[in-house]
């Protein structure tokens, strides 16, 4: 053969050859290359799809939750507000706010700015008429004064009683430097009913009979001021006639208890709470940290349950507070009605258990007996000539 042949010598070239086995196993290795590619493909597009899906449903369920949290809220809002409307159409509260001439622009026009126009009807007792304050006069300008005050009280309830008692259910007697309450009041008040015999107030006890503080502001029911004014009123077995130095309290605690009107210490006048909510001194008082101001001696005295200083001195619903400058009065409207602390609620979300006259009679006693002995005996007291 020349050596330009065109083929090549013989074993000069050999042919790549491949078994069939060899190419079934790079068949089948390849397959399970793309088998694996595709399920990771596939688990990593299924948990995208399931993270997207459980943010969506984050997201859904927090949307949710402030949408629900803000309908609660406004829920809350329209049921405190369905309460406090339904309290002040159900307790028609009068407001007894016993004043005098010389005190009606400097404490008297304070009270109606501030908590006296949430009274169902207010009313200032003094010696002279003032249209613009709605003074009524019950009393001579003379005997206006502390000396006289059993007189003006009796001679306001008699006002009262004859002008008002057929509308309204429940009676108020303050002073022109107490500040109320009102809400508090008629939540109070909604466990009982008008027409059984009962007052409430600070319980003091003097010459051994227990009475209401007049300064802490007291409440008469519809039933206890119809006895006190047809049963008592004109009784001097009764109830003390009106004298010099009277103390308008004491006595008013005396006729009301011989007429069967059963004496009712506010501390326990809600099922859950015990602290009282009528006080006879100034907040200031009780509260101030370094006791420039003190309890006074008279109060430790006549109070028959220890009293109590600083935060806890007195009830979360006090109604309540006796010797309150109109500085006061305006500093106690702000923080009860115009101050908010974000985020911080205190709606009461439902009304005390409305109390039986039986159930009454279990939480406030009373000795008297229709037709018996009175339960003061003033005769036989042993009081002082001047009591």
């Amino acid at each position: 053969m020349s050596s330009n042949s065109l083929y090549y010598p013989r074993g000069s070239h050999t042919r790549n050859n491949c078994s069939p086995l060899r190419v079934q196993l790079l068949i089948l290795i390849g397959f399970v290359l793309g088998f694996l590619m595709a399920l990771g493909t596939l688990l990593l597009y299924n948990r995208f799809q399931l993270d997207t899906v459980k943010q969506r449903q984050q997201t859904t369920a927090t949307e949710y939750w402030k949408t629900r949290y803000m309908t609660a809220l406004q829920e809350l809002d329209t049921q405190n507000d369905i309460l406090h409307q339904h309290l002040n159409k159900n307790l028609r509260v009068v407001c007894m706010v016993l004043t005098s001439p010389n005190q009606h622009e400097s404490h008297a026009k304070h009270v109606k700015a501030t908590w006296g126009k949430r009274c169902s009807r207010l009313i200032f007792l003094s010696s002279e008429m003032d249209a613009d304050l709605g003074a009524v006069s019950v009393i001579e300008p003379e005997m206006d004064t502390y000396d006289d005050l059993w007189k003006k009280t009796r001679e306001g309830f008699r006002y009262v009683y004859d002008n008002y008692y057929d509308d309204y259910d429940w009676f108020v007697k303050a002073d022109d430097d107490t500040y109320m309450v009102m809400e508090n009041l008629r939540y109070m008040l909604y466990a009982y009913h008008p027409e059984t015999p009962i007052y409430f107030g600070y319980q003091l006890v003097r010459y051994g009979v227990p009475y209401m503080s007049g300064g802490a502001a007291y409440v008469l029911s519809k039933e206890a001021l119809r006895r006190f004014m047809t049963l008592a009123f004109h009784n001097a077995t009764l109830c003390p006639r009106p004298q010099k130095f009277g103390i308008e309290d004491f006595y008013m605690g005396i006729c009301l208890q011989n007429v069967g009107v059963h004496l009712a210490d506010a501390r326990f006048a809600l099922s859950s709470d015990n602290k009282p909510k009528f006080m006879p001194l100034d907040l200031q008082t009780y509260l101030n940290p370094d006791n420039t101001t003190k309890i006074s001696d008279w109060l430790y005295k006549m109070t028959p349950h220890r009293i109590e200083i600083g935060l806890n001195c007195c009830s979360n619903y006090s109604i309540a507070f006796h010797y309150t400058n109109p500085w006061s009065m305006y500093l106690y409207e702000y923080f009860i009605y115009h101050l908010r602390a974000f985020g911080v609620q205190h709606h009461q979300k439902s009304l005390p258990k409305k109390l039986t006259l039986e159930e009454v009679s279990e939480l406030f006693p009373s000795n008297y007996t229709a037709g018996g002995k009175p339960v003061v005996d003033i005769a036989a007291q042993n009081l002082p000539d001047n009591y």
